[in-house]
């Protein structure tokens, strides 16, 4: 694929896209554990914000495996910082119901921060702003089921 080619159909360079699997990679584990968590709390108000959280992180993934190709074979692209979260993800998943929704609200915001790391590594400026607009989506949306939690008494600290 040539460079004109990424541009015009909307894929990442071919360069970029060990950078664009870690990111999907985390957005993917965002959205899983932001769905699982909303699964099992029982709170009406942490149920709709984790909901949220969850579906911005679906819509980030489905957009980015909407423009990758296949990873290449024996690529070792798994990026240390995509690991760390999943498996702060999966702990957190596995940790008690007490403590779950603010672990996965503290994660979600290092899962963001290494996802806007891993964007400024790309190639490709066009397609890392088309990226970089679903991370302000998912700041906003951050910003604000903080801000619900913290209304209603469901945020420590």
């Amino acid at each position: 694929m040539k460079k004109s080619e990424a541009k015009a159909n909307g894929s990442p360079l071919i360069s970029d896209a060990y950078l664009v699997w870690d990111i999907f990679s985390i957005s993917y584990d965002g959205s899983y554990a932001n769905a699982k968590v909303q699964g099992r709390v029982a709170n009406t108000v942490e149920q709709h914000v984790f909901q949220m959280v969850a579906n911005q992180y679906q819509a980030l993934s489905e957009r980015l495996l909407g423009c990758l190709e296949a990873l290449p074979k024996d690529s070792g692209s798994m990026n240390p910082e995509a690991g760390y979260i999943g498996k702060a993800y999966l702990h957190a998943i596995k940790a008690s119901d007490k403590n779950l929704p603010n672990r996965i609200m503290s994660i979600n915001r290092q899962a963001l921060k290494r996802i806007k790391r891993l964007v400024t590594k790309l190639k490709d400026r066009v397609f890392a702003l088309r990226i970089s607009e679903f991370l302000a989506s998912i700041q906003m949306t951050l910003d604000q089921v903080s801000q619900r939690r913290q209304q209603a008494g469901l945020a420590c600290g």
